[in-house]
């Protein structure tokens, strides 16, 4: 996946932000050992901002947050795939890992009631 200037411009380590339509660009140097791994989803609302949060399992001891602000465009693209991907890049912006997740009937249900679209 070709990463936008825009995206490269405001991307820091630490940071993940949406990305492409559908999927979301996290620079960091902690990713998840392997790409067939469970995850967990959540939403939360900060005022006008609405945060999706996946605690990827790999290491049940120690899980790994990818937390990142979205909007109403990213939400309808997200549930009409019915998913994301998760590109993990190095500080050069090389592709460590790209997981791909999966959303649920109900979780698109959820996240399209908390950005103000409806069900």
């Amino acid at each position: 996946m070709e990463i936008p200037k825009e995206v490269k411009e405001r991307l820091e380590n630490g940071v993940c932000m949406p990305c492409c339509k559908n999927a979301v660009v996290c620079m960091s140097n902690d990713y998840p050992n392997s790409a067939n791994v469970e995850t967990l989803f959540e939403i939360d609302r900060e005022g006008k901002e609405v945060i999706f949060r996946h605690i990827i399992l790999d290491d049940p001891a120690n899980p790994l947050t990818v937390e990142y602000e979205v909007d109403a465009d990213f939400v309808k693209n997200v549930s009409a795939k019915r998913g994301i991907d998760i590109l993990f890049v190095d500080n050069n912006f090389n592709e460590e890992i790209k997981l791909h997740i999966t959303f649920s009937d109900d979780e698109i249900k959820i996240m399209r009631r908390e950005i103000g679209l409806g069900t």
